[in-house]
């Protein structure tokens, strides 16, 4: 395995030094929350891409995850990520997370934007005098552990088996797949809150904020990521696909990390 992992990055130095600084080396994409993420590896790092609109289709949401797989820090900025416009051929510049959020709360882009009227999430429902009530809460007890000692033996499916071990494999061993790139790239992407699904939801100035991409520096075996904002207008439209009559927008994303540019196409979903 690690002979397999020393030929690997040497194949990557070599590609890379022969294009022009660009990593070519490990592509590849998969899928989360039915986005699609692009990812490319270069010599000392792997960089992750995807795109969505948010905001009420008013913006782009461009998420970056940047690992470093070298043995010194890197850093990451913001204006080390260009786009442009895949169909226009113009470059697109970003909103700042700060000015969108202050956008945001300007009361006539509220509805614009689809901002949540109260920050903070949704608000409780009041207690009423029943809920108040410690009988009621007793009483709501009781019932609860009742239901539940009925469920225990009556309501249990028929592949249910409280003996340990009955259903282990002959050999007494459970295999589990091994996980390769790919899979731990989007188990990274899939834990925690997804940014580009929180986003695409009624949403606050904060949320905003708090998702940016913002400069880092980056450990040895550590990762960054944040989104990056850009006005959907700014984007050219292509010809209407006819299955549901919307048009398709792309973006070409370059990410330089360590003098390597990290080249994707990534479709407006």
């Amino acid at each position: 395995m690690r002979v397999f992992l020393c030929v690997l990055l040497l194949v990557c130095q070599i590609a890379a030094q022969n294009n022009n600084g660009d990593a070519t080396c490990g592509n590849g994409t998969f899928f989360v929350n039915g986005v699609v993420y692009h990812f490319a590896t270069g010599t000392n790092s792997t960089v992750v891409t995807a795109a969505h609109t948010v905001l009420n289709h008013k913006f782009l949401a461009l998420k970056v995850r940047v690992y470093n797989a070298g043995q010194h820090s890197i850093s990451v900025r913001p204006e080390d990520v260009r786009v442009e416009d895949a169909i226009g051929g113009l470059e697109v510049a970003p909103v700042s997370a700060s000015e969108l959020a202050r956008r945001m709360r300007k009361p006539y882009n509220m509805a614009r934007y689809a901002v949540n009227g109260i920050s903070g999430g949704p608000m409780e429902p009041p207690a009423d005098s029943d809920m108040a009530n410690p009988q009621w809460f007793a009483m709501m007890k009781a019932m609860a552990a009742q239901g539940n000692g009925k469920r225990t033996q009556q309501e249990r499916g028929v592949l249910y088996n409280d003996t340990a071990g009955t259903f282990e494999e002959a050999d007494g061993e459970v295999r589990l797949a091994e996980c390769d790139q790919v899979c731990r790239l989007r188990n990274r992407e899939a834990q925690g809150s997804d940014a580009l699904l929180l986003l695409q939801r009624e949403t606050s100035p904060e949320t905003v904020e708090e998702f940016a991409l913002l400069a880092n520096t980056i450990p040895p075996s550590a990762n960054v990521g944040g989104v990056l904002y850009y006005p959907l207008g700014k984007l050219s439209a292509g010809a209407t696909v006819a299955e549901h009559g919307k048009k398709e927008r792309r973006v070409r994303v370059t990410v330089l990390v360590l003098g390597e540019n990290f080249r994707f196409e990534l479709p407006v979903e």
